[in-house]
């Protein structure tokens, strides 16, 4: 296996923005600021997905041999601020901390009591089969979730983050996630239905509706990924942060996974458990393989449509401010990351 390097940690959030950060998706979906949904027309794209390939290199452009993986093309000069739109920073974060449980850490805000390192013993309710048949279903309730397009170290403080163009937002994430588990031989079923446009209230609902078609349609899925980016808010000067990791000699944004739980008397979510052994399945195998990617796991007491299937996750990568690149990487790396699951669990 490639050895991989983590870069050193970076200045940590402030005492109020780690609490954001902690938050994750409830932040995300209360706060809204810089996420204020606008009004887009709404489209709705839902198809097995199927990996294609590559474009082809022109004669000059470097090969795998050359170190560079395809596609590969001229990096996009720096832009130059509008001068007649306001800038603010942005700066890089590292995340860490938590409980350590077997070599990973988790942050436990559950209230639950459970025993973390007794859970990772228990094999996730998961069944699979390496044949090609749906068991993945990649979908994002906030599905108009976008990056920075450069990284140069500031954004438009008027920039809403959101863009209907699968290519720019979280959808392309999902993709090469998706392109990643396909290719290792397993089913994967990417829904590219858009959830939060025209309204961003009630996404949660309509994305329901998805999952619920999705395992109608497929009933061998066994893992539903519910796939976000993070936003952490900003400094009182306007500066915004993103979680990076170096992997591999190149800048990746760190990815979340939230496990939920339900501790009410006549719980929505009773199974929570099941959920959260395969969390700490993947929390242990993404430290394994990729050290440093993956921010300490949200074990909190949330639902977020988890309910769906003892396989189902919400993951966030990375925040408004990580570049488009970045998460795509990240995206492929989350990728490798379940595919290693999906072999140690297939039956």
């Amino acid at each position: 296996m490639k050895s991989r390097t983590l870069r050193l940690p970076r200045p940590h959030l402030s005492g109020a923005l780690c609490a954001a950060a902690a938050a994750g998706c409830l932040w995300l979906a209360v706060a809204g600021t810089a996420d204020t949904p606008q009004d887009l027309p709404a489209a709705v794209l839902t198809a097995p997905f199927s990996a294609s390939a590559s474009p082809e290199a022109s004669p000059e452009a470097p090969t795998e041999d050359d170190g560079v993986l395809p596609p590969w093309h001229e990096p996009e000069p720096l832009a130059t601020p509008d001068p007649d739109r306001e800038t603010a920073p942005v700066a890089e974060t590292f995340l860490s901390g938590g409980e350590e449980v077997d070599g990973f850490h988790v942050k436990d805000t559950s209230g639950s009591g459970v025993d973390l390192l007794e859970e990772l013993t228990v094999d996730p309710d998961v069944h699979v089969r390496r044949d090609g048949t749906p068991v993945v279903l990649f979908y994002s309730t906030h599905t108009c979730e976008s990056f920075l397009r450069q990284d140069a170290g500031w954004y438009y403080t008027d920039e809403s983050f959101r863009d209907l163009d699968p290519e720019k937002s979280i959808v392309s994430v999902a993709a090469e996630a998706a392109a990643v588990i396909e290719a290792g031989g397993f089913g994967v079923i990417h829904d590219r239905t858009v959830h939060d446009s025209p309204a961003f209230s009630g996404s949660y609902q309509r994305s329901w509706e998805t999952i619920q078609k999705n395992l109608e349609l497929y009933p061998t899925i066994q893992i539903t990924v519910d796939l976000h980016r993070d936003a952490f808010g900003e400094e009182d000067d306007g500066t915004r942060y993103k979680p990076v990791a170096e992997i591999d000699g190149r800048q990746a944004a760190q990815i979340m996974i939230l496990a939920g739980c339900d501790l009410e008397e006549d719980p929505l979510f009773p199974d929570w458990r099941e959920n959260l052994h395969l969390a700490l399945r993947l929390q242990q195998k993404g430290e394994a393989l990729f050290p440093g990617l993956c921010r300490p796991l949200n074990f909190t007491q949330r639902n977020y449509n988890l309910h769906a299937t003892h396989g189902s996750l919400l993951i966030e990568i990375g925040t408004e401010v990580n570049t488009l690149d970045e998460a795509k990487y990240s995206g492929r790396l989350l990728g490798e990351t379940i595919l290693a699951v999906l072999e140690d669990l297939a039956e």
